[in-house]
Parts: structure tokens; sequence; C-alpha cells
């Protein structure tokens, strides 16, 4: 069988397209296990009113505020404007992350370290990740 006037390009554009999509639904369940498995503490404070610090937001506390900052981000650059390697097939698409932590709650790695929730969470979505990228 021969296939003429075949556009390539335009097909590699839909498989990764497709493809995205599933990575999308995979960083979603990741996500989600994260979620499920994220320490929450029982202590609140509000920022420091005196001292060195005061008035800075990352000196509050907030029960829960780390779950809360779990998410699933498509980044096509950083925050300098440097753009991440785009493969062709994807077009204009970029890399698709999970992402724990921002500003106020910078102890996202220390979390993860004395008592991990991510790494987990990606070893028990390992078998339903492998099920959304094969089938679908």
């Amino acid at each position: 069988m021969r296939v003429e006037s075949w556009d390539w390009k335009e097909a590699d554009k839909m498989v990764g397209k497709g493809t995205l999509e599933r990575v999308r639904k995979a960083a979603k369940v990741i996500a989600n296990n994260a979620r499920r498995r994220c320490p929450v503490g029982t202590m609140s404070r509000p920022m420091y009113r005196s001292g060195h610090y005061a008035g800075q937001d990352w000196t509050k506390r907030d029960a829960g505020a780390l779950k809360r900052t779990i998410r699933v981000v498509e980044r096509y650059e950083d925050k300098y404007g440097f753009k991440f390697a785009q493969f062709e097939t994807l077009g204009n698409y970029g890399n698709v992350r999970v992402y724990v932590g921002d500003k106020v709650t910078y102890y996202a790695r220390i979390v993860e370290f004395y008592t991990p929730f991510l790494r987990p969470a990606v070893e028990a979505s390992r078998a339903e990740v492998k099920q959304i990228l094969e089938n679908g």
C-alpha cells in the first residue's frame, strides 16, 4: 500500500495534541493523589506584626495552605522569558508539571524531605498513569 500526498507534519501535530491531553490527565491523577497524601498542619497564625520581618507575607501560616498549592501547570517559558524546548510535533505546546508550594508556602521542599507525600503519590499513581498514557 502506498500513501501519496500525506502531510506527516499535520499528522504529528494531531498525535501530539492527543498525547498532550493524556499527559494532562495523568498529571491530574498525580496531583489528586498528592492532595490526599499531603500533611495538613493544625496551627494557623497571622503574619508578623513586629520585628525584623514584620508585614512579610511568608511569615503567616495557614493550616492546609500547602495542600491548596498543589496544581497542574503547563509551561511554555519560565519567569525569565526562557522558552522551554518545544518539539515540532507539539507545535506551541509546552510541558506539563505538577507544582507544590508558592511564595508563601516556601516550605514545600522541607515538608517533602521530612514527610514525603509527592514522591509516594507518583509511585502510587504509576499504574493508573501508565494506563492513561497507553490507552487514553
